[in-house]
């Protein structure tokens, strides 16, 4: 199964855009299911879907805990296929009681990216690839965005 994020989208109607993406990849032949998670629509499949198909912006995610192990691993598996960025940074949105900080966090889980390019720099300010981990309670959804 392949996830993707999708969000920029007003938070009073995602259940309706939600299943009007879902109506809308149905008419192509694609069948997906979504959950709505903070702001965002979580959109999974089993087929590849294209921008053309979708017409939104939406960036590749997966669903994780709140657990550093379990997120460390959610984005080593995300960054399987990405192609080598000269620079990267990880961004953190926490909302509930943790027993860490955002920037604890971000530092523990660069080693996912390191440990795939040891030479990759970090770049806070405008990165090649950003992954972007969204923390509600004890779930997230982790995203990459290459800039």
């Amino acid at each position: 199964m392949q996830g993707f994020a999708i969000n920029n989208i007003s938070k009073n109607n995602l259940k309706q855009k939600g299943d009007k993406i879902i109506l809308n990849l149905f008419d192509k032949g694609i069948s997906a299911k979504y959950k709505i998670f903070g702001k965002f629509i979580y959109l999974e499949t089993k087929d590849q879907i294209l921008s053309k198909k979708l017409k939104l912006e939406y960036y590749n995610a997966s669903l994780s805990t709140d657990k550093k192990d379990e997120i460390f691993n959610t984005i080593a598996n995300l960054i399987e296929t990405t192609k080598e960025p000269p620079n990267f940074a990880i961004k953190v949105d926490r909302r509930g009681e943790h027993k860490y900080t955002s920037t604890d966090l971000a530092r523990e889980v660069a080693g996912a990216v390191f440990d795939k390019w040891p030479n990759i720099k970090v770049n806070l300010g405008k990165p090649s690839l950003e992954v972007n981990i969204q923390i509600i309670n004890n779930r997230s959804i982790i995203y990459l965005r290459n800039q």
